[in-house]
């Protein structure tokens, strides 16, 4: 595409607008775009591949000049990888990849999470626990349930601790999935001590069902992602911190390079998480 097409905006493509994770990364983006005189054309996808597929065709529609984007699924492991590659081909102009690696020839960062849970499993494990469970996405669809769930059994496997399905659960990354499942978990007879919650919808629901009950204390809970309303509330809690505002600098940053300079070798850039302890 000529320079004389392009806009002065960037895309940004993410699932949730309202989780607070993007929304750090929102204002990542903005201090670099801000730095640089440009401005921000923002989207969701829900996690939907069609819905992904319109987001990406209302970028083309605005002649941005280049996109940051969250892909909705893991297109490879549907069979679709051909489809949104095409899509992303016809956008004409540079799409940096964040948050989600699903092997796209493109610019990638994103967080290192299948380390990170592995890394909380173990921590559980060095102080007594051995019934950790686990509330995650859906690993058939989603890269990123993947890569935890990967971590989780891999911190199983570094602990000795046997592999148990009933406390395994991978549905959806929405609140009153966690809530279900822990009102059906403190319901057993032998619940499990601790439990992972593998983002900031799956920690609230967590928490609403644990606190419903006033049975907070009874489970040692570590999350994916700080949320924030603990901390302001001086309730002590752990969890997995990722620093989005860094992602989304970095991110715009790697994107005005590419723009700059099209023919530089890919870049794949890992950011690492570290694990926040404030009751264990």
């Amino acid at each position: 595409r000529r320079s004389s097409d392009l806009s002065s905006t960037v895309g940004v493509i993410v699932p949730e607008i309202g989780n607070a994770f993007f929304g750090d990364l929102f204002k990542g983006i903005e201090e670099v775009l801000n730095r640089n005189d440009l401005s921000l054309l923002y989207c969701g996808n829900e996690d939907n591949a069609e819905k992904d597929f319109q987001a990406l065709d209302m970028m083309k529609t605005q002649r941005v000049m280049g996109v940051l984007y969250v892909p909705a699924v893991n297109y490879p492991a549907m069979g679709t990888m051909g489809r949104i590659q095409k899509k992303l081909d016809s956008l004409g102009c540079p799409v940096v990849c964040i948050d989600r690696d699903i092997g796209f020839h493109r610019d990638t960062i994103h967080f290192n999470d299948r380390e990170a849970i592995n890394t909380a499993v173990r921590s559980l494990a060095e102080t007594g626990h051995r019934k950790i469970a686990l509330i995650n996405g859906n690993s058939d669809k989603n890269i990123l349930a993947l890569e935890r769930y990967g971590g989780y059994l891999e911190g199983l496997r570094d602990t000795g601790i046997p592999e148990d399905g009933e406390i395994i659960f991978q549905g959806e990354y929405e609140q009153p999935y966690a809530y279900s499942v822990m009102k059906e978990l403190m319901g057993r007879e032998d619940p499990p001590t601790a439990v992972i919650t593998c983002n900031n919808s799956l920690g609230k629901g967590y928490l609403q069902a644990v606190y419903e009950e006033n049975r907070a204390g009874e489970f040692t809970h570590i999350g994916l992602d700080r949320i924030e309303m603990l901390d302001l509330l001086r309730i002590p809690n752990n969890y997995i911190l990722r620093d989005s505002f860094e992602m989304g600098r970095r991110a715009a940053e790697m994107l005005i390079s590419r723009i700059a300079f099209p023919d530089r070798r890919i870049q794949n850039v890992l950011l690492e998480a570290s694990l926040v302890r404030g009751t264990f």
